[in-house]
């Protein structure tokens, strides 16, 4: 495919004779140009149009070129800016380079040597776009690759993996819904001695009691009605390996003292067996609940807290790490542009500020299931208007009694708000529960049901990462 190939251009230059023979050259090549002659406009066409690249001259009317440089690189720090000047020193081409130009240009130009930069310059970014995708790929088969970002609670967050992989300990791991709790698990197996062994997840909120043993510790044919083979369980799946109990804190108090002794003794028996079968696996357990809460209303075993608490594990929401989100953007979005087989959209300034702004109640999963539905939509770019309803009334401030609302506008616009965010909390608690949710805001069903019509709320906001 031609680099030109949808691609666009803006041209900042003050010289209508230039802007007027590059437009035609490069539209002539298959580009979109669009141009400016002032500091603002450069700006201001940026915003605007998302170009893929620019053409830049460094004496504008209004001010320099490195005043639109040092604007577009806070807007976008991966923009591609190529420079002219006719005051063709070092000096400014150094600078220019320092300041994140691609390339530069002298003054008179030669128009096929524009064309070919251009080329150039959009050939490199695609090519840099792909190595960062193989890249990405390559660390997370690697381990630490699936955790993104370098906020403080993430570099601590690696440190204290890297510390407890080496040994042979139970590891719990605590945070809300949607944090990416599997992820962590997957990471200590990935830097433990067991790296070579099976990796097992099992959801236990997702299993009913009456099947939640079957699964752990298998079964033996005729066990139960309905039992007509013999089944392994996870226990056995993971010997050699890790065994990762996401949402532990559903489990049954019967099952949970199988649990204990199968820790104690590190041997479990299948349902409707009669030996004991020897088990070598570390377990990594997980939970968004309050263990402290499980333990005193009695809903979960004080002792088997305990054997699993050999070492914790925080995860910080996002709404905590907001710095982590560009990053996680591209990472999701180079994720995306693989599942869906298109090209990665690029990310507009606005839509990441308002990505930036959103408190994120249900966490990482959140956001990456934003940026697909935003990617589905999208052509080349993401836009404000693309994200979900949630996020774009960020864009738009709350009426005030300054701005002309009444005093019922702003107190009803309060209300809402509290009133959608305690909502998702709660189905997020409730793993979208929605019986359970509505008995726990005290509200029945039927009103439940019209409130996520009101709000637009799916179950797909909180599907699994």
């Amino acid at each position: 495919m031609s680099p030109a190939a949808q691609a666009r251009v803006l041209l900042v230059d003050d010289e209508p004779e230039i802007c007027w023979i590059l437009s035609r050259v490069l539209g002539e090549a298959g580009y979109d140009v669009t141009t400016a002659d002032t500091v603002k406009g450069g700006v201001d066409a940026f915003e605007t149009n998302h170009p893929d690249v620019v053409l830049l001259d460094l004496r504008l009317p209004d001010g320099d070129g490195f005043e639109v440089l040092r604007r577009i690189r806070e807007l976008d720090e991966t923009a591609a800016v190529i420079m002219m000047t006719g005051h063709g020193t070092v000096k400014s081409a150094v600078r220019a380079m320092k300041l994140g130009a691609s390339d530069y240009l002298i003054k008179p130009v030669q128009l096929e040597e524009v064309r070919l930069v251009v080329d150039k310059t959009l050939e490199a970014r695609r090519l840099a776009a792909e190595v960062q995708i193989l890249r990405a790929a390559v660390r997370e088969r690697a381990g630490h690759g699936t955790l993104v970002g370098r906020s403080g609670a993430m570099e601590q967050l690696r440190r204290l993996i890297d510390q407890v992989a080496p040994y042979d300990v139970n590891v719990l791991v605590r945070g809300e819904s949607g944090t990416g709790k599997e992820l962590e698990a997957n990471a200590v197996h990935l830097q433990s001695g067991r790296r070579g062994g099976p990796f097992i997840p099992l959801d236990c909120a997702a299993l009913p009691e009456t099947l939640v043993e079957s699964e752990l510790f298998g079964h033996e044919r005729g066990a139960f009605t309905g039992a007509t083979q013999r089944r392994v369980g996870r226990f056995e799946l993971a010997h050699g390996g890790t065994l990762f109990l996401d949402e532990i804190g559903n489990l049954p108090l019967t099952t949970q003292m199988k649990l204990l002794r199968m820790l104690e003794e590190r041997a479990i028996r299948r349902l409707g067996g009669r030996g004991q079968i020897v088990i070598d696996v570390r377990i990594v357990a997980a939970t968004h609940l309050s263990f402290e809460d499980a333990i005193r209303e009695g809903r979960f075993r004080e002792d088997l807290y305990h054997r699993l608490n050999e070492f914790t594990i925080h995860i910080p929401p996002l709404r905590e790490r907001g710095e982590d989100i560009p990053e996680l953007v591209h990472h999701f979005l180079g994720r995306v542009s693989q599942e869906l087989g298109k090209p990665v959209p690029r990310i507009a300034p606005e839509a990441l500020r308002a990505l930036k702004s959103y408190a994120w109640p249900g966490n990482v999963r959140e956001l990456r299931n934003a940026l697909k539905r935003a990617a589905v939509l999208a052509g080349d770019t993401i836009t404000v208007g693309g994200l979900p309803s949630e996020l774009r009334g960020r864009s738009a401030p709350p009426p005030t009694l300054e701005g002309g609302g009444t005093l019922k506008d702003v107190i009803r616009h309060l209300v809402e708000g509290a009133e959608r965010d305690l909502i998702v909390r709660t189905l997020e608690r409730t793993q979208w529960n929605r019986a359970q949710t509505a008995r726990l805001l005290g509200i029945n069903y039927k009103t439940l049901q019209s409130k996520l019509k009101e709000y637009r709320l799916s179950r797909a906001d909180a599907s699994g990462p």
